[in-house]
């Protein structure tokens, strides 16, 4: 199954591709067009990056091959194109992926847009304008040295100048990217792995592939590119995983590894706050209303997607007014929805509770999924134990006689199921619990 955010427009596949390939059409016509403008100012840019790397203080450049000279021209002018386009490239990216992406998915893309091409451009004028005319000085410095007569071929010097910027751009987006997913916890000791595959593939693919006349040159960018983006991203691989909840993972009665979480949602305020603290030992996620918002709702996806969520329990409501989309959207990421229903347990009261906390840790007691269900009784008792003082009142589960109770505020309401009920009363009888039947007869 797949994960179907309720901004998506539910369209066929076939319409989402028709998309993609008017936007990168677009890209392409402008792109086109404006390498060939380019193409006609592309002599005295270049002039321009020579007289800025060449060492010589006489003139030593020599054109050995004019036919790789034009295609050079014709490369530089398309790149200078495709940098001009970089607001373009990035507002037509966004346009097209922001609809289906997650809330912090999409913080980190724009980041990653953004603070890529910004990055980018910085090493790209660095490199220009220090490291390359530095790096080509050393080496003429050391041919001057030795007695030899310097001839360069421009052709040579600035593919080796276009491959050193190339590979500086890949390695900084590669570094960017991993370092805003490590920021947002994307990236992490349990993810590192796959997002080392993700991130060296592409690397070595857009690397291997762009520089084929440079096999040797080529291998040593690859293995410095993944040297400097382990050594760079070495704390990210090494983090804990970054959540917005500590998940709790506990084992069900067949063994499987349960991850249960606490969804409060106030109903739009009509639930009361859960009370604080709580003692459950379950995180707590906390909503205004997921009904009626559907960015709390992707929140929520979020978030238990990076806790590992299987079991979700709604406080406000039964789960049933949540629409079935909502529903599907949980099964897709393997959470399943249960509800505590905490508005009916509202209308057996007029009077605020002084106790909430207590009567919360045994709903949370009697919850028998994932935690074993033969000794629910238990853990009810425990949290009385704890709280002897307190005056606890029960009733058999039955829809027909809950409706019109009304409870003083110093009750903790406890609602019993019937084949605990003989257990329950023994049980507290002999722990001492000031506790009452309000329906003795039923």
């Amino acid at each position: 199954m797949t994960l179907q955010l309720e901004r998506d427009s539910r369209t066929h596949v076939q319409d989402h591709l028709d998309e993609l390939t008017g936007r990168v059409t677009l890209i392409f016509a402008v792109i086109v067009g404006l390498t060939f403008v380019f193409s006609t100012q592309i002599d005295e840019w270049l002039e321009v990056v020579l007289t800025q790397i060449d060492p010589c203080t006489e003139g030593c450049l020599n054109l050995y091959d004019p036919a790789k000279w034009s295609a050079v021209r014709w490369l530089s002018a398309t790149i200078s194109a495709i940098l001009f386009c970089s607001p373009l490239i990035i507002q037509q990216l966004w346009a097209f992926s922001n609809k289906g992406l997650l809330p912090n998915e999409r913080r980190w893309m724009l980041r990653w847009m953004i603070g890529g091409t910004c990055i980018a451009f910085a090493f790209t004028l660095t490199t220009l304008v220090f490291l390359v005319p530095m790096t080509f000085q050393y080496g003429h410095g050391i041919q001057t040295e030795m007695g030899l007569s310097a001839q360069y071929d421009p052709v040579l010097m600035l593919s080796i100048v276009l491959a050193v910027i190339w590979t500086q751009t890949v390695v900084s987006l590669a570094i960017l990217g991993m370092a805003l997913a490590g920021f947002i916890g994307v990236l992490n000791e349990e993810t590192a792995d796959w997002w080392r595959l993700r991130c060296y593939a592409l690397v070595l693919m857009l690397l291997y592939a762009s520089l084929p006349e440079f096999s040797g040159l080529a291998f040593l960018l690859i293995l410095t590119s993944i040297l400097v983006i382990e050594t760079t991203c070495g704390r990210w691989f090494k983090q804990p995983a970054l959540q917005s909840v500590r998940s709790v993972t506990l084992m069900d009665d067949e063994g499987g590894v349960r991850r249960p979480l606490i969804v409060e949602c106030r109903c739009d305020g009509a639930a009361t706050p859960l009370p604080s603290p709580l003692n459950i030992n379950v995180p707590v996620l906390r909503y205004n209303g997921l009904c009626s918002s559907a960015h709390e709702r992707e929140l929520l996806y979020g978030d238990a997607l990076n806790a590992k969520t299987t079991d979700a329990y709604i406080t406000g409501c039964s789960s049933k007014p949540l629409s079935e989309e909502f529903k599907q959207n949980c099964r897709s990421i393997g959470m399943r929805l249960n509800g505590m229903d905490l508005l009916e347990r509202q209308s057996y009261r007029t009077q605020p509770q002084h106790r909430a906390d207590i009567e919360f840790e045994i709903m949370v007691a009697q919850l028998s999924k994932p935690w074993p269900e033969s000794k629910r009784l238990n853990r009810v008792v425990e949290v009385m134990k704890r709280n002897l003082d307190e005056h606890y009142v029960y009733m058999v589960s039955n829809a027909s006689i809950a409706w019109g109770q009304q409870l003083k505020p110093n009750e903790v309401f406890i609602e019993i199921a019937q084949e605990d009920y003989e257990a329950f009363t023994i049980k507290s009888q002999e722990i001492g619990a000031h506790i009452r039947n309000l329906h003795p007869n039923a």
